[in-house]
């Protein structure tokens, strides 16, 4: 039975889907951009936990995060001083340090560290930038430009992939020659539908995240050839992908899309789903070092939810699940929390299957009904505590 945990309207912390297997190794923290939420959410890969890392001013649409070597965090702004700007910790989390100045007309795209530079997608510039962070300077080497917006970036040895927003095309840059040269990778293809994010894969080949679909795709990282459909999130009612990582610690993609994160195996088996009512369209994404900006004790709370007598509202204080196998939900959270464990085979209607309280700090729920099912999506509603 192919059984999924769907994290729906709600803001769940964590959420497990399938069988999750334990892995020696663990990612460290993932830094996502929040576009419209103008900030940066980190998650706890291996508790789940989040927290806001940084709130920037509104408007700055916050879109490539990239983390250094010796662990900066470097985030490219769309809009504000449309500029490339430094996360420094501070004595409540971080704080922004500009780095450059506005860099073209609608700031810059994704970003790529290089030694100690930064390789910049200059979107509307349809070039790409080199940067010094030290300095700020802003270096564009003698290139041909692009027919479109060059917005997501990946690196294989010396080749620089660049995503060609609007012609459903990949660039690759040479990026040792001189002067650097480039050529059409990736021309026109069917299986793009505006990419953006990219990576190098667990088999060394380039998946790309489209931007109007809801698919991670993979190309022959020598030739360009189409492979195949990594995932289709669709199904799963998710937007078009932003970015996509590959951690190869714990061989695992991760998707940034709509205000969610999603695990994915190099299968193509959604594992896991990390959300936060503090993200809206994540972007960018990047894994740092845990020890550069800590996670708090408890993730911040949220507004406090106002009940209705037609239906309890729902709050959208984080509620951790640690784990889910085929039909059983294994949740943890506070003690004294109710919850409401709603249940579909199609995301159009929802059933209440029960509804929990914890005594204990987590709960092992069985779903009574999952046996036989094909199709068997979840979704978790935090409830107002028991007058």
């Amino acid at each position: 039975m192919k059984s999924m945990l769907h994290l729906g309207r709600l803001s769940l912390g964590f959420i497990v889907m399938g069988t999750m297997s334990i892995h020696a190794a663990s990612p460290p923290m993932i830094r996502v951009a929040g576009y419209e939420s103008d900030n940066v959410v980190q998650f706890d890969l291996v508790s789940g936990q989040w927290s806001e890392l940084v709130r920037l001013p509104q408007g700055s649409q916050p879109r490539g995060v990239a983390v250094s070597g010796s662990g900066e965090v470097f985030l490219g702004l769309h809009g504000g001083g449309k500029n490339v700007v430094r996360l420094v910790p501070g004595d409540e989390g971080a704080k922004v340090q500009p780095v450059t100045q506005a860099v073209g007309r609608f700031g810059p795209g994704f970003m790529l560290p290089s030694g100690g530079s930064l390789w910049v997608a200059g979107d509307t510039d349809r070039v790409i930038h080199q940067i010094d962070p030290a300095t700020g300077s802003i270096n564009t080497p003698p290139q041909v430009k692009s027919k479109a917006n060059l917005v997501g970036l990946a690196a294989h040895g010396s080749s620089l992939f660049v995503a060609e927003y609007f012609q459903r095309s990949i660039l690759r840059y040479d990026t040792t020659a001189s002067p650097m040269t480039s050529e059409r990778f990736i021309d026109k293809s069917e299986h793009l539908e505006r990419p953006i994010g990219m990576t190098i894969g667990h088999n060394g080949n380039l998946y790309i995240a489209n931007g109007l679909r809801p698919t991670i795709v993979e190309y022959d990282v020598n030739t360009g050839a189409f492979v195949r459909v990594l995932a289709d999130l669709g199904a799963a009612g998710q937007p078009g992908i932003h970015a996509v990582l590959y951690a190869p610690d714990v061989q695992r993609y991760y998707v940034a899309t709509g205000s969610d994160v999603h695990e994915i195996s190099p299968e193509g088996t959604l594992i896991a789903s990390y959300n936060s009512p503090a993200l809206k369209k994540a972007y960018g994404m990047a894994f740092a070092p845990a020890g550069l900006f800590p996670m708090p004790a408890q993730p911040p709370p949220a507004p406090p939810a106002v009940a209705s007598a037609a239906s309890p509202t729902v709050s959208t204080r984080p509620v951790v699940t640690l784990r889910m196998t085929p039909g059983r939900l294994q949740i943890a959270g506070a003690v004294g929390e109710r919850y409401r464990v709603m249940a579909t085979a199609d995301f159009v209607t929802w059933t209440q299957i029960a509804v929990l309280k914890n005594t204990k700090g987590s709960i092992d729920f069985a779903d009574p009904q999952a046996a036989g099912m094909q199709r068997r999506f979840y979704r978790l509603e935090l409830l107002p505590a028991a007058q």
